[in-house]
């Protein structure tokens, strides 16, 4: 079978169509945003100085009446927000804890009391009394046999629960140091602040050359993000497309084509939604200098492989069905099949057809998408959020225009002009121009009676101070859109009156950082519980190995390995250590910590002494030495040494005579008889 007569043709066609406008949508609703944001930025400095951004939105110039200031200046309040509340928001890989559902008890008076009500309902019906209170004891024997067993398997599968939920955080844990999440995070929160969503990829990773497989997280730009664009939330979206741009002999190795299959495409990358213009697409191009690149879209679809698309013909329909719902599928501009379902796989059975459609990971089974989105501000029935800087674009632009016409009135006014009569002599402006510190010049009497009248000094008009107030008030009023107030830089315009003061504004200033804290917080919950069912779908007991060791490896096979996906996701509960991500307050924990050491201090003491067990104040002196940066190995405490054995107690004489002594009436050994 050719590629020109392959039965999903159609399919591929009606796929591209569909992407080009969920492209066209997300760049009204997200990606114009966005990409001025990232202008701001990192991209030229005098882009909104042009006649195409000049009257761009929120804020509007009139390009006929207005000329262009001679200094083109760019206040780079981007950054600042980037630099401010990156670290507040992620400052390390936080701390992943796996917990056990916890499940009512069921009191066994309650149980007892319904069998009992079942079984004197019965003896109702029977006529001899003897009868019917033997069938009501051996009823309740049989219950109370019943519910012991109930309550020995229940705590069984308990503890096989924290067993497995031990092995997963152990897991979870190791793997964010050794994939490096916080750099990846640190990427998708920072395009969050700057563009308005940042996107992390729950996917396998196959470090070269070991042989092992580990489930990782990994940042990828939102610019790669196309959803559903009949969806207005994106739990209701039934696709969404991610953008991929790899080197053409990768991609042919990755899906098992033959070489040469494959052309570059790159201009599809430059440009692939209307309404995006050619200095948009050429912000984040990539040139293709090392490698011939192309451009190829992986679709993953709740709604089947595409029979439920608009405008695919109807004889395709009923035969898609067969695929169901979810359904995984690459394509290319080049090719008219999927890049996962080439012809020699439709030629064969149909079951590597049914595997090559599938997810690579069922994250549907929990509702969710492959990437775990990072947003602090959604919009009702719109899949894409607002960017931070979005409601203060308009302040942000004034700054940037009336500082760039502060600078050329400066760059004017700070120019001397020098007025001479024209009849003066030569030498006379020679010595006025160029002359040495200590000159003296002669004045004819024709020119005039003073200096002045011969030459003077023009000077611009003073400076309207009126204009520092209006930037201030416009700087104000971006502060208070984005929250890079002055305390955000650590300083304030007066000195607090009170401790309450201070405070009330801490506080207040909190608000908004602790809320997007949260939010980070929420996602990073989200890709923990994505990683632990990548985890468990992909990986076995020799890729646990290396990280847990053969022990570690045993009890992965049989607990998580082994287990059915649904104990993974529903029997167990995924959360972050509230602010273990956060940057840490090393003065306040100082402080805490001082004043817990000379209150906990020596009662922790005596309690170690008295028990041998000094784990609780070697914690404390753990975290006391740590928020004052001193090493806490020297500073320890040992365990007290055990209490000598008590003194075996002395063998009792037997009756009438000395220890050791037989009985009355027994020859000592060796004595011989009378």
């Amino acid at each position: 079978m050719s590629g020109s007569d392959h039965p999903l043709r159609p399919i591929v066609q009606q796929w591209r169509d569909k992407i080009k406008l969920a492209a066209e949508l997300k760049w009204k609703k997200f990606g114009d945003d966005a990409a001025e944001a990232a202008r701001f930025y990192n991209g030229p400095h005098d882009f909104l100085y042009t006649n195409r951004l000049g009257s761009s939105r929120g804020f509007v110039v009139d390009e006929d009446s207005v000329a262009s200031p001679s200094c083109m200046m760019t206040v780079n309040k981007a950054a600042e927000l980037v630099q401010l509340f990156g670290p507040i928001l992620y400052h390390k890989n936080p701390i992943r804890q796996v917990n056990t559902r916890k499940v009512p008890e069921i009191p066994q008076s309650l149980v007892l009391a319904q069998v009992q009500q079942q079984v004197q309902q019965m003896g109702l019906t029977m006529e001899d009394p003897a009868v019917a209170m033997q069938v009501q004891q051996q009823a309740m024997m049989q219950a109370e046999s019943m519910y012991a067993n109930a309550q020995q398997q229940t705590v069984m599968i308990r503890e096989s629960d924290k067993a497995r939920a031990d092995i997963l955080s152990f897991y979870l844990n190791y793997t964010p140091n050794a994939l490096d999440l916080k750099t990846e995070a640190r990427a998708a929160i920072d395009e969050a602040l700057i563009k308005g969503l940042g996107c992390l990829w729950t996917e396998l990773y196959r470090p070269e050359g070991l042989g092992i497989t580990m489930a990782g997280t990994f940042y990828d730009t939102v610019d790669n993000l196309l959803i559903d664009p009949d969806a207005e939330s994106l739990r209701e979206a039934k696709w969404i497309a991610r953008r991929c741009i790899h080197p053409i002999w990768q991609v042919e190795q990755d899906y098992n084509l033959p070489p040469n299959t494959l052309r570059g495409n790159m201009e599809s990358l430059n440009k692939y939604a209307e309404g995006m213009s050619d200095e948009d697409a050429d912000y984040n191009k990539k040139t293709g200098h090392s490698n011939d690149l192309i451009v190829y879209w992986k679709i993953y679809s709740k709604m089947g492989i595409g029979g439920r698309l608009a405008g695919v013909p109807k004889s395709l329909k009923d035969s898609l069905e067969v695929f169901g719902n979810f359904c995984y599928i690459v394509i290319c501009d080049e090719l008219p099949y999927p890049l996962n379902l080439p012809p020699k796989t439709t030629e064969a059975s149909g079951a590597p057809v049914d595997q090559a459609l599938q997810w690579p990971t069922p994250f549907w089974a929990d509702g969710t998408w492959p990437f775990t989105p990072i947003a602090f501000h959604w919009v009702p029935r719109s899949p894409w959020p607002m960017g931070h800087l979005k409601p203060a674009m308009g302040e942000l632009k004034f700054l940037d225009w009336v500082y760039s016409f502060i600078a050329s009135k400066i760059r004017i006014s700070c120019r001397d002009f020098l007025a001479i009569q024209k009849a003066a002599s030569a030498e006379l402006k020679e010595a006025i121009l160029s002359g040495k510190d200590y000159t003296l010049i002669e004045i004819e009497k024709q020119h005039g009676s003073t200096i002045a009248d011969v030459v003077q000094f023009l000077q611009h008009p003073q400076f309207n101070g009126s204009i520092w107030d209006v930037v201030q008030a416009v700087e104000r009023n971006f502060a208070q859109r984005t929250g890079l107030s002055e305390l955000m830089y650590g300083q304030t315009a007066h000195q607090y009156r009170s401790a309450a003061e201070a405070e009330t504004k801490r506080s207040q200033l909190n608000i908004r950082p602790d809320d997007m804290a949260s939010l980070v917080e929420e996602s990073m919950t989200e890709v923990a519980r994505k990683e632990a069912l990548t985890a468990r779908w992909h990986l076995t007991s020799n890729d646990i190995t290396p990280v847990m060791g053969p022990i570690g490896a045993q009890l992965w096979s049989q607990l998580v390995e082994s287990s059915d996906p649904a104990e993974v996701l529903y029997q167990l509960e995924y959360r972050i250590e509230a602010g273990s991500a956060r940057k840490p307050n090393k003065d306040r924990d100082a402080a805490n910590l001082q004043q817990a050491m000379q209150i906990m201090f020596q009662p922790m003491f005596d309690y170690g002494m008295q028990t041998g067990d000094v784990n609780p104040i070697n914690k404390l002196i753990s975290d006391w030495s740590k928020s004052i940066d001193l090493d806490p190995e020297g500073y320890m405490l040992s365990p007290p040494p055990l209490p000598p054995p008590p003194p075996m107690p002395a063998e009792m004489p037997p009756e009438g005579g000395q220890p050791g002594a037989p009985p009355a009436g027994e020859i000592p050994p060796g004595v011989p008889p009378m």
